[in-house]
C-alpha cells in the first residue's frame, strides 16, 4: 500500500531529460510504499500529459518562465498542504530550492535534491542560473542527500559550494523493456520521413539549444558525404526549423540530406531505426538519457566528451571533444565501413551495458535506499 506521501518539486513539465526521468521515476514507484505527487512550478507542459504520470496528482503554482512572483511562496504554501508530505524531492535547480523552502514550512520535512545539470564554466551561465546555483550551494548542507545523475556534475557542483557529504551518484535508468532493437523499425522510419532506403541515418535527438551544436552534428555530415558516404541526418526536437542545424545546412548546399521534425512521443519506436546515433553536444550535458536510450535500443552511439558521456558510452574509441566535426566523422565514418552484422553486434554491446549499468529498475531502488534512509535519520 502507498502510504508514505513523497512530493517531487520540478521547475516544470515541457520535454527535456530530468522531466522525463521524473515522470519513469514517478511510475516505478507503483509497487513501493510511497504515494508521489508532483508539483511544476510552472505551468505543466507535454511531460505531464504521458502515461507514465496518469493518475498521478499534478499541481502548478503558474510561475511564468521560472521566474517567481510575489505570490509564490503562498501559493507553494498551499500546495505543499494539500500534499501534506513525509518527504520531499527536488528536481532541477528551482525545484530543489522550492522542496527545501517547501520543507521549511512543512514541519522540516527531509529533503531530497537531484542534479541534471553540468556546469563547464559558471560564467557562461545565464545570470539568473548563476544565482541559483550560488543559493543553492548555501542550501545544500541542510538536504538529506544530493542525487547527482553524473560523477562530472557532482565534481563541478561541489566545486562550487555544494556539500561534498550530501554526494550520491545515481546515473539516470532506462526502461529497457520500453527501448529495444525492432527489426521493422528502419524501414518504418525511412517511410515516416520519407528517406531513400539506401541511405544510412544518423540520428539525434535534442531540443534546438546552442550547447547542442546542432552545428557541428550537420559539418559531421557534411564530412561523411565528402568521403562518399550514403549518409542522411536526422534532428527530432523542438525549434529546429529556424535552429543552427537547419542553417548550416543550407549553408553547406545539403538540405536535402537533413530531415527535422517537432519532439515526438515515439522516440523509443523510432531509435531502433537508425544506424548511428551521434551526440554533438560541445557543453551542458550530464548523463544525456537520448545516448542511453539509443544503446538500449542496440544502435551504436557516438558522442563528444562532455558529462559522463565516456563512462555511459564505456569505449574512448566512440568519444571525441565537443566542436570537432572532423574527429567526430572520422568516429563515425569507420562504424559505417563495418558490415551491418558488425555494426549490429557492437550495437547490442551498447545495450548489454545499459542493462547491466543504467536501468530504470536500478535507479528508481538506489533512490529508495535514500528515502529510506532521509526517513530513518529524521525518526
Amino acid at each position: 500500500m502507498n502510504d508514505i506521501r513523497v512530493l517531487n518539486c520540478i521547475t516544470g513539465l515541457n520535454v527535456g531529460g530530468a522531466e522525463y526521468m521524473l515522470a519513469r521515476f514517478v511510475k516505478g514507484l507503483s509497487d513501493s510504499a510511497y504515494r508521489p505527487s508532483v508539483l511544476s512550478l510552472m505551468p505543466p507542459g507535454r511531460v505531464a500529459e504521458c502515461r507514465e504520470l496518469a493518475g498521478i496528482d499534478i499541481q502548478s503554482i503558474g510561475m511564468p518562465q521560472a521566474h517567481p512572483r510575489f505570490n509564490s511562496l503562498w501559493r507553494l504554501s498551499k500546495a505543499v498542504r494539500r500534499a501534506d508530505p513525509a518527504l520531499f524531492h527536488g528536481w532541477m535547480y528551482h525545484g530543489n530550492i522550492a522542496a527545501s523552502v517547501g520543507a521549511l514550512m512543512h514541519r522540516r520535512t527531509p529533503v531530497i535534491w537531484s542534479i541534471h545539470h553540468s556546469v563547464v564554466d559558471i560564467k557562461a551561465e545565464r545570470r539568473m542560473t548563476q544565482r541559483l546555483i550560488a543559493l543553492a550551494a548555501r542550501l545544500s548542507r541542510w538536504t538529506a542527500a544530493i542525487s547527482y545523475c553524473s560523477r562530472v556534475s557532482a565534481e563541478q557542483h561541489e566545486a562550487l559550494g555544494f556539500e561534498p557529504s550530501k554526494r550520491h551518484i545515481i546515473p539516470n535508468g532506462i526502461d529497457c523493456g520500453e527501448f529495444r532493437p525492432a527489426g521493422e523499425a528502419r524501414s518504418m522510419l525511412h517511410q515516416l520521413f520519407d528517406i531513400p532506403s539506401g541511405r544510412l541515418v544518423i540520428g539525434n535527438v535534442a531540443r534546438a539549444h546552442p550547447m547542442k551544436d546542432h552545428a557541428s552534428f550537420v559539418k559531421t555530415l557534411a564530412i561523411l558525404l565528402d568521403q562518399g558516404h550514403d549518409v542522411h541526418g536526422l534532428i527530432i526536437g523542438e525549434g529546429h526549423e529556424t535552429g543552427d542545424g537547419r542553417r548550416t545546412a543550407r549553408a553547406l548546399g545539403i538540405e536535402d540530406r537533413l530531415t527535422t521534425s517537432p519532439a515526438r512521443s515515439d522516440i523509443s519506436r523510432l531509435l531502433p531505426g537508425l544506424d548511428v546515433f551521434m551526440l554533438s553536444s560541445s557543453w551542458g550535458e550530464a548523463f544525456p538519457l537520448s545516448v542511453a536510450e539509443a544503446m538500449a535500443c542496440g544502435v551504436p552511439a557516438v558522442a563528444t566528451d562532455v558529462g559522463d558521456c565516456a563512462w555511459l558510452v564505456g569505449d574512448e574509441d566512440l568519444i571525441s571533444k565537443p566542436s570537432r566535426p572532423e574527429a567526430q566523422a572520422a568516429i563515425v565514418g569507420k562504424l559505417l565501413s563495418l558490415a551491418e552484422s558488425d555494426r549490429r553486434q557492437l550495437g547490442m554491446a551498447g545495450r548489454r551495458r545499459v542493462l547491466e549499468n543504467f536501468s530504470i529498475e536500478n535507479y528508481v531502488a538506489r533512490h529508495l535506499a535514500l528515502y529510506e534512509q532521509a526517513l530513518y535519520r529524521r525518526t
